[in-house]
């Protein structure tokens, strides 16, 4: 037979703790709900909203010029070993990169329309434009400057057609970005 001690205090304090466990457990200040990502042009504002012409600008306070058209003029002389040994890894059986960008890409040009002329999917000299955009944008982790710095979000060049549900890249040039 149990004594009244147990009766008297121990089912109370066992109660009262059970009790105060479900009140912080479940008390509405402890729950919310998960705050949504901010993904933009989708939840969030899209900083950029050409595509590649909108990253890829010059940045004199960085003393950076990722312009495309500056990095392909620097490209025709030599693609920096490093990168060349990159994009060569992850080229398609069969293509070998020869270590120079040919003439292509001025301010003027429709980015990346005019690089699917020679990026596109069925070519066999040059990387797939998709496979090439993905490996130099997101791997290298820190000291991938996409990922570091822009945060590696797919819709700053991927844009979702809303009402649709279509995906596509928005061309546009140097020359009218920021205008």
């Amino acid at each position: 037979m149990r004594s009244k001690l147990y009766y008297y205090t121990l089912i109370p304090t066992f109660v009262i703790c059970l009790s105060i466990f479900f009140y912080y457990a479940y008390s509405q200040d402890t729950i919310s709900e998960p705050k949504m990502r901010a993904i933009p042009g989708i939840s969030a504002v899209d900083s950029f909203p050409h595509s590649c012409v909108s990253c890829h600008k010059n940045f004199p306070d960085r003393k950076m010029d990722v312009r495309l058209s500056t990095i392909l003029s620097e490209w025709k002389e030599k693609i920096p070993d490093e990168a060349l040994a990159k994009y060569q890894a992850s080229a398609p059986e069969g293509i070998t990169l020869k270590g120079k960008h040919p003439s292509s890409v001025d301010g003027q040009a429709s980015i990346p329309e005019v690089c699917n002329k020679c990026h596109g999917k069925s070519m066999k000299t040059a990387l797939p434009f998709s496979r090439l955009m993905h490996v130099i944008h997101l791997s290298g982790g820190n000291n991938n400057i996409y990922l570091s710095v822009f945060g590696g979000e797919c819709t700053h060049c991927h844009k979702l057609d809303q009402v649709t549900g279509a995906w596509s890249i928005v061309n546009g040039n140097e020359a009218d970005e920021g205008k």
